[in-house]
């Protein structure tokens, strides 16, 4: 492979380096291909649609159109009807490109934001001058003065959050080398001055596979690739290696342990944004597992995957055949101690247990443990497990202790035996009289948050106020099995608390063992009262119990959850199992 930071853009693949090409992978570039040449009329027919909403979708819509307009292969090849929709949606980016060259993406003058812009404009860039259509220099020079004036609001601009810094800087490095503007690399230098989030693990700190993919991995190569800072392709190596861990031969990646938007767990295919990552790291490395991984997501995925077709024009040895892929799933067991997960392989059943929750204090008294917010781990699923087809989405438990939602473990502890263990103590106050040397004559006090709960505020001062305590204690053991995994409950303190154990399936299988029951809204569900449960999907089937009697169904998220686009649902078939503090009770579940 070329070193990083050689030749950038002056290799594109042409009409004529295609055709003298013998050593490329057709077999992509033929899915490639399909999947570019496939997104060019629905851009055209939506036009109206993209001016409506955010200039990145714009930008990547101009994207899609260059893209099979250079592309020798293309049915779109140097289609001239694409020009006209091609310069006026790029005069719709310049006019909304701000004075000081950021645009506006949901955030005001967004520097990240503009970030993904540079993206699709770095490459379009470097497609368009290595194009020999009479048309092409002049949509080049167009986007190149976007990018001039986009450079100093990048170097000068802010972040939100982790993930943003590496977008910035892969941004600033496309721009140096494309304007020649050095003096952009000193902002790079500061952001990576503060060190990778990555842990030992390979996980970044945001937890999140969708950041991973769209947003770290992507940047840290373009500046590895821009700048010749091959220290960086190491992270992302890393990181590929736990998605392995983390995947599913389905095409999907456990997400439980997110501190972003992903941790509501969508299921399905949810890995299209490795791609590019996997094929360039099994180039460069002649990695057979990554290689396996980037033939996985084109047989799973391949229609979704045209946008990547314009990476491998501007970088031709992303084009170059893959080495011969070997098996990437492996069985292990593996404690993720940072992220407060461990994960089980063993043949076609893989499971999760996440004990990772946030449990966040700012340091001061009037800050809560039980937070909930954009940029916290909160799910509550503490156990999840895949079955050849068959996936159990969920497993949750949800006590009726002063609506504080559902259990989630305060850390997990990994033995020596494969068990998992969890744990957390909710505490609900009563306060008390103030003592006398904080009274106020005038019987007026500070306007304050309950403090251990956060679930109320009044004017009663409660960060000084004395406080009697009512507490749950929940402590959980997984144990994996002959037939699959035992999940046991201790649940003490409180008397009398109502408990559900919430178990959610995916798919339309069918269920054994226990009665529907239908609620007021029409949705169906089951209550397992005695005996064993039993879930088939095509060839698979898990088995599940016992049940443990009659009891009060529970599904109230509690009164603290909320965080941008968060919802604490599972979507799936729901199974319920009750019960009452104190609880000593054992979840079988058996794969088969």
């Amino acid at each position: 492979m070329k070193a990083p930071g050689t030749a950038v853009g002056l290799a594109v693949l042409t009409a004529s380096t295609v055709s003298a090409a013998d050593d490329l992978d057709w077999t992509s570039l033929a899915l490639l291909t399909k999947a570019a040449d496939a997104q060019v009329q629905p851009v055209i027919d939506n036009k109206a649609s993209y001016y409506a909403g955010s200039p990145r979708g714009i930008a990547r819509a101009v994207r899609q159109l260059v893209t099979p307009f250079v592309w020798p292969n293309s049915t779109f090849h140097h289609d001239e009807a694409l020009l006209p929709h091609i310069t006026e949606m790029l005069d719709v980016l310049t006019e909304r490109q701000h004075c000081d060259g950021t645009y506006t993406v949901g955030n005001r003058h967004s520097p990240p934001d503009t970030g993904f812009l540079v993206e699709d404009f770095g490459i379009m860039v470097r497609l368009l001058e290595g194009d020999g259509h009479e048309a092409s220099p002049p949509i080049a020079d167009t986007i190149r003065a976007i990018l001039v004036k986009a450079g100093p609001g990048l170097a000068k601009g802010g972040v939100h959050t982790p993930n943003h810094r590496w977008k910035i800087c892969g941004a600033l490095a496309r721009i140096s080398r494309i304007t020649e503007n050095e003096s952009l690399v000193s902002r790079i230098d500061e952001w990576l001055a503060e060190g990778i989030d990555i842990d030992a693990d390979g996980i970044y700190s945001e937890r999140s596979p969708i950041y991973y993919a769209a947003v770290t991995n992507p940047s840290l190569l373009t500046v590895a690739y821009e700048l010749n800072r091959t220290e960086l392709i190491a992270h992302v190596r890393r990181n590929l290696e736990l998605s392995i861990e983390h995947a599913e031969p389905n095409g999907e990646i456990e997400n439980v342990h997110s501190r972003r938007q992903d941790q509501n767990q969508p299921a399905g295919d949810n890995m299209s944004g490795f791609y590019p990552q996997f094929r360039e790291m099994a180039i460069m490395d002649g990695n057979g597992r990554f290689a396996a991984m980037a033939r996985l997501l084109e047989e799973r995925v391949g229609h979704t995957l045209g946008d990547y077709l314009a990476s491998v024009i501007e970088r031709p040895e992303l084009a170059a055949k893959l080495p011969e892929p070997e098996e990437p799933f492996k069985d292990f067991s593996k404690h993720y101690s940072d992220a407060g997960l461990v994960r089980w392989r063993r043949g076609k059943l893989t499971a999760s247990a996440f004990g990772g929750s946030d449990w966040f204090r700012a340091g001061q008294q009037t800050d809560f443990y039980n937070r909930f917010a954009s940029g916290l781990s909160t799910n509550p699923t503490m156990f999840r497990a895949w079955n050849g087809g068959l996936v159990v989405e969920g497993v949750r438990l949800v006590p009726n202790f002063f609506t504080m939602g559902h259990f989630r473990s305060n850390g997990i502890a990994f033995g020596a035996d494969g068990a998992a263990k969890l744990g957390s103590v909710m505490e609900v106050p009563y306060y008390l009289p103030m003592p006398a040397d904080l009274r106020n004559e005038n019987g007026t006090y500070a306007l304050g948050r309950s403090v251990a709960d956060g679930r109320f505020y009044a004017m009663l001062d409660f960060e000084n106020r004395p406080a009697s305590m009512r507490r749950l204690k929940t402590d959980v053991t997984i144990s994996p099995t002959e037939a699959g995994y035992d999940i046991a409950f201790e649940v003490t303190g409180e008397r009398d608390v109502e408990l559900t154990i919430e178990l959610t399936f995916r798919g339309n299988g069918t269920f054994k063992g226990m009665e529907e029951v239908v609620g007021e809204d029409g949705t169906k569900t089951h209550h397992l009262i005695e005996g064993s449960g039993e879930y088939t999907l095509g060839e698979d089937t898990v088995t599940f119990g016992p049940g443990n009697g009659e009891g009060m169904i529970l599904t109230d998220a509690g009164e603290q959850y909320s965080w941008h686009r968060g919802s604490f649902g599972l979507a799936g078939h729901k199974v319920y199992i009750t019960g009452t503090s104190p609880m000593s009770y054992t979840l079988n579940l058996g794969f088969s």
